[in-house]
């Protein structure tokens, strides 16, 4: 029960464990990911970034903190609160899902999404809308936990996507995207990882 129970947090904070314990678990297990990702993204200051599922809002945090126009997106009113806080008003935050970007077609210039490709149902739609948000040639950034990583904790039986990487590479190319590069990580708080780095090639096809 209990690993069905922060199965379901670690998807979607929610009341006071998601405010105490889950969402400032989420920044200590993935510091490593959202240090990689933050030197993958090379943010400049002025540059509208996209955090999709700010979790603990680490990542939104650093990119505030480097002159980003940070806009975050993130289904857990827990999570965007907390997000709002460590940013210092530094930054915008939205309640919404990967599936449906509340955001303005090409309005982006980078994205980057860590910890949340296992929440995904489906790899595509989230594909779709971040290359419908992100302007022509704009900067992709994923990082996620290897499949057999995801597998080693027990608890991902309760709604965990154990995405294979190449079939997030897949997804990713057929959104329109060019993968740059795919860099391995290891971390002892979450095992192995990787951050996939992709530029958009062509404009946001909605008939595609």
């Amino acid at each position: 029960m209990f690993r069905r129970f922060l199965a379901a947090q670690f998807a979607r904070p929610q009341g006071a464990a998601g405010r105490f314990l889950v969402a400032p678990l989420l920044d200590w297990t993935g510091g490593p990911m959202m240090e990689a990702a933050f030197a993958a993204l090379d943010p400049r200051a002025g540059e509208a970034i996209l955090d999709l599922g700010v979790g603990g809002g680490a990542l939104s945090r650093r990119l505030a903190g480097a002159g980003v126009v940070v806009t975050g997106v993130d289904p857990s009113d827990i999570a965007i609160a907390r997000a709002q806080r460590r940013t210092g008003g530094k930054a915008t935050f939205l309640e919404g899902r990967g599936e449906a970007i509340p955001l303005p077609f090409a309005s982006m210039d980078k994205a980057a999404s860590v910890n949340t490709v296992y929440f995904w149902p489906a790899l595509a739609p989230v594909m779709a809308e971040l290359a419908r948000v992100l302007r022509p040639g704009g900067r992709l950034v994923l990082g996620f936990q290897t499949a057999s990583s995801v597998r080693a904790w027990p608890g991902h039986v309760h709604g965990f996507h154990a995405w294979e990487d190449e079939a997030i590479a897949q997804a990713v190319e057929a959104a329109g995207f060019a993968i740059r590069e795919i860099r391995p990580g290891h971390s002892a708080r979450v095992g192995d990882y990787r951050t996939l780095i992709a530029l958009g090639v062509a404009p946001w096809n909605p008939k595609a």
